[in-house]
Parts: C-alpha cells; structure tokens; sequence
C-alpha cells in the first residue's frame, strides 16, 4: 500500500508541477494503473491472511476487497489500456488504409 500512495502522489507531483509532453499522459496514467494493481494485491493479500470468514458480508473487509476489485478495473486505471495507450503515444499511431488505428477506452 505504500508503494501504491507514493506512486500516486508522485504522479500527483509531476502532472501539476511541469508542462507534460504527449507522452507524459499516458506514462503517468500507466503509473496510476500500477498503483491500482498494487492496491488490489494488497487486498487481496489481507484476504488470503484473514482467511474465508473475510468474505462474510458483515466484513468490512469483504467491502474493501469488493470495493478495490472494481475500482481497480475502471478504464483510467485498466493496465492493458494503460500500455497500449503509452505505446501509441511513444510509437505514434500506426496507420492502415490512411486511418488512426488506436482503439478507445470505450470498446474493450
């Protein structure tokens, strides 16, 4: 979990101090995607510690896990979109048939 706050404050940092380059978007949104990783690893960490009973709906556990679980999958913080969108930015748009070939958040 610390890992994962100083992540996103560093990100927090960078994104309002300096001017960002096209391809500083996408390399911060990439770092904030591992921080969601890092997040849920450690959920999912304290669940297999605790033992079933965490998944038991009086836990508050249970909340935070389901609550992790799903946010960490919102697109902004998805890691596969976060590599794809980082390479493209890196890489450029390939082209084929004169057309931006970049998938959008939306179709997955």
């Amino acid at each position: 979990m610390n890992r994962a706050e100083n992540t996103m404050l560093e990100v927090a940092r960078e994104a309002s101090s300096a001017e960002l380059s096209p391809a500083d978007g996408p390399r911060l949104r990439r770092a904030l995607a591992d921080a969601g990783q890092d997040c849920r690893a450690a959920v999912d960490r304290m669940l297999d510690l605790h033992g079933a009973s965490g998944f038991v709906r009086s836990n508050v556990l249970q909340r935070f896990w389901r609550d992790v679980a799903v946010g960490s999958r919102h697109p902004h913080l998805h890691p596969y979109l976060a590599v794809e969108n980082l390479g493209t930015a890196l890489a450029g748009p390939s082209e084929r048939d004169g057309r931006d070939n970049r998938r959008s958040a939306s179709r997955c």
